[in-house]
């Protein structure tokens, strides 16, 4: 059986000017127009609307509803008043109350009246605020870190939000009545409660 040459491979062969590897380069028959099409298709890649698939639609943004706070109990009300009172007076920081009496009352419709304004009172306080039911016609609001004149825009939303919402029998709309009441210097939150309630006649 005849030796083959020992001859190096292809791809190790060297030039004999260089030393280097030979180029690799496409035979003549090669060299047409539909290789170069080939070759600019695969530089270039998939055309734009092959690579990018179709977004899916956006759902709509979910809002977070706030809940309305819950309505105090009469002894829980006044314990939050004595705290509040105790920090005023230890960080000198300002704090309201603010009371809602329902006035001219149809017989009959005072409970469904008096459940409508303590909805919108729970709706329009903030979360840190407290509301109570203190009589059967008349609300309690704490208001912390709240100065006077920021409860009265409160109590001014109050009444028109109650003038729009709550009626009476055949349209007649009860009369809200929101006084709002902070300390001066030396009092506590009860002294400011009992001028409110002197205000709206309670």
């Amino acid at each position: 059986m005849s030796e083959l040459p020992d001859e190096p491979p292809l791809a190790r062969r060297r030039t004999p000017r260089t030393g280097r590897r030979p180029r690799f380069v496409l035979p003549t028959e090669h060299h047409d127009e539909r290789v170069g099409e080939v070759i600019e298709a695969f530089l270039d890649g998939p055309p734009v609307a092959a690579r990018r698939a179709p977004r899916p639609p956006r759902r709509p943004a979910l809002r977070s509803v706030r809940r309305p706070i819950p309505l105090d109990t009469r002894p829980d009300w006044d314990a939050a008043l004595r705290h509040e009172d105790a920090r005023m007076a230890r960080y000198a920081r300002p704090a309201s109350v603010l009371v809602v009496r329902i006035d001219n009352v149809r017989p009959g419709s005072a409970d469904r009246v008096a459940a409508r304004v303590g909805e919108i009172l729970r709706e329009l306080a903030r979360e840190t605020d407290r509301v109570t039911r203190a009589a059967a016609d008349r609300f309690h609001i704490l208001l912390p870190e709240t100065e006077e004149g920021e409860a009265d825009v409160l109590a001014e939303r109050i009444r028109a939000a109650c003038h729009e919402q709550v009626t009476g029998p055949q349209g007649a709309a009860p009369e809200i009545l929101a006084v709002p009441a902070s300390p001066p210097v030396g009092q506590t939150l009860r002294d400011a409660l009992l001028t409110a309630l002197d205000a709206v006649g309670a």
